[in-house]
């Protein structure tokens, strides 16, 4: 009994981790030309960095946008993006280079 308790913990913790991983690579930028570009690569599972195309590229809040991206597991994202706060904060939490998400 505890041990399919501690498997099904151990699920949605991975279910989660997996939904926030999708709400990270949906984080964009507006580049002046028009183009969409996401703000992350993520090199490995759960390891981001910021996108070399943006290197030279202040972002600015009014260019944040939510890109529509496939995921294995997605998260609920509302039919007219994520609010710039929202983005702000994932921008945050993937640039932490202690944590692997």
């Amino acid at each position: 009994m505890s041990y399919d308790l501690h498997d099904r913990r151990r699920a949605i913790n991975a279910r989660r981790r997996e939904q926030v991983r999708h709400l990270i690579r949906s984080v964009g930028v507006e580049l002046p030309d028009g183009g969409r570009v996401p703000f992350f690569v993520e090199p490995a599972p759960g390891k981001f960095r910021r996108n070399p195309q943006l290197k030279n590229v202040d972002v600015r809040d009014d260019q944040l946008r939510t890109l529509d991206v496939e995921a294995e597991v997605p998260a609920r994202i509302p039919s007219g993006g994520l609010p710039v706060a929202a983005l702000r904060y994932l921008i945050e939490m993937g640039l932490k280079a202690d944590d692997e998400i």
